[in-house]
């Protein structure tokens, strides 16, 4: 596999320029070493801010969307356990998976974490209130994230903040390789491809890139992605559109997408095309960070 482009700074220009306009993924090393958060964020720090919340994991296959419904200090313990019978050499199942929570509406104190937030990556659109667009991960070694891409066309910047992640990535313009099913899940597994059974697969390009703590990965609008958990781990993500990539995802109800899909590319369309502002839209768009969960 081909290996991602890894940098250890990028200015905004050279970011949009060099990367979001062509379409190609990058790794900006150690960008968040400075956070708070890379210190902090451990399993006796969640289960001292819970608060009685209560959260919705997903199963092992993240793919069917089934639910379990728990304590945040409850879910915590449950990953302690799991990571303690694997360094006793058990063979424990694989546990439920916190994958994409809207954490920062049920927590706002974590915010103070994540600072400085590196806006720069962002279209200034979404400078104001960053925070209201990230989703939050949390899972045990071996937590699997299918193949697949995210549902708006949406680009992307994933966080990760403790332990690692390897990402297995396939450009958009090769999706009909993939054999997806529904809107936008694979049935491929490039991680273990069977060629007999996905023949055409064998054109794929696939790259690959393992993320550290602090490491920040640019994943293009459209590029599919498997997501595979190395160690426990701790990560974010926010979902963000460029004037193009909105465009899009408006257009790609001719593609087959759920009607849904058009009404939240439509709202940040509007926002990032025409400037309505980020006070406006996102009462309308919010109910989308349940929608993708």
């Amino acid at each position: 596999m081909d290996q991602v482009i890894t940098l250890d700074n990028i200015s905004r220009d050279s970011f949009y320029n060099d990367y979001v306009k062509p379409g190609r993924p990058l790794r900006i090393r150690k960008a968040t070493a400075a956070w708070k958060a890379l210190k902090i964020w451990n399993a006796d720090y969640f289960k001292s801010i819970e608060g009685d919340l209560k959260l919705a994991a997903k199963n092992a296959d993240v793919a069917s969307g089934k639910r379990e419904t728990l304590y945040l200090s409850e879910y915590v313990s449950l990953l302690e356990e799991h990571e303690r019978q694997l360094r006793d050499g058990k063979c424990p199942p694989q546990p439920l998976y916190l994958h994409d929570v809207p954490i920062f509406h049920l927590l706002p104190s974590l915010v103070q974490d994540i600072e400085p937030f590196p806006l720069e990556l962002l279209p200034k659109w979404y400078w104001k209130n960053w925070h209201n667009y990230i989703q939050f991960f949390m899972g045990a070694t071996g937590s699997l994230t299918p193949l697949h891409f995210d549902t708006l066309y949406t680009h992307n910047l994933f966080f990760q903040v403790a332990g690692r992640k390897k990402f297995i990535l396939i450009p958009g313009n090769q999706k009909a390789m993939c054999y997806i099913k529904g809107w936008r899940w694979s049935d491929f597994d490039p991680a273990r491809p069977d060629y007999e059974r996905f023949p055409e697969a064998k054109g794929l390009t696939l790259v690959e890139v393992v993320l550290e703590p602090g490491d920040v990965l640019y994943i293009p609008s459209g590029m599919l992605h498997q997501v595979h958990g190395l160690s426990y781990s701790i990560s974010f993500n926010i979902d963000w559109h460029t004037p193009r990539s909105a465009g899009k995802g408006v257009f790609s109800l001719f593609e087959g997408a759920p009607r849904k899909n058009i009404y939240y590319n439509s709202l940040i369309l509007l926002g990032v095309g025409l400037k309505v502002p980020p006070k406006i839209i996102f009462p309308y768009y919010k109910s989308y960070l349940n929608y993708i969960s």
